[in-house]
């Protein structure tokens, strides 16, 4: 039972912090929202008939990023999950590190950065973009 409510207070407390952070470095302009997308969803545990019972409960979000250049880098993310209406929606904020490299470089295909979320929920997960306002600094 302990281990159980370890799992699930680690699962909720990801879902509350940013996981990812880059810094802005020579030839880097800015940032931008990047777009988006659900790859796949697995649960921790996949039923396993006749097995070991696994007790984990929840969900592994494979998101894809992708980038808007060619040279252009993964700044991280923010997101938030939450259950609506018995439906699960994870919101997500994917940031593009803009470089000047991209302005002149072509790519055959867009460059694209993979993310795993895990979330305290087994069923269909929506995406909800959330769009990135920048950070007040004091």
């Amino acid at each position: 039972m302990k281990t159980l409510f370890i799992a699930m207070s680690l699962l909720c407390l990801q879902t509350a912090f940013a996981q990812d952070v880059t810094e802005l470095v020579n030839g880097d302009l800015g940032i931008s929202q990047a777009d988006a997308s659900i790859v796949s969803v697995r649960d921790i545990c996949p039923p396993n008939p006749g097995g070991m019972t696994c007790m984990a409960y929840g969900s592994i979000v494979e998101v894809k990023v992708a980038l808007n250049g060619c040279m252009d880098t993964f700044g991280g993310y923010f997101s938030k999950f939450e259950v609506i209406d018995g439906k699960g929606v994870l919101n997500l904020s994917a940031i593009n590190i803009t470089n000047e490299k991209s302005q002149f470089t072509r790519c055959l295909t867009r460059p694209f950065k993979m993310i795993q979320i895990s979330v305290p929920f087994e069923g269909e997960i929506e995406l909800v973009k959330t769009e990135f306002t920048g950070v007040e600094r004091k």
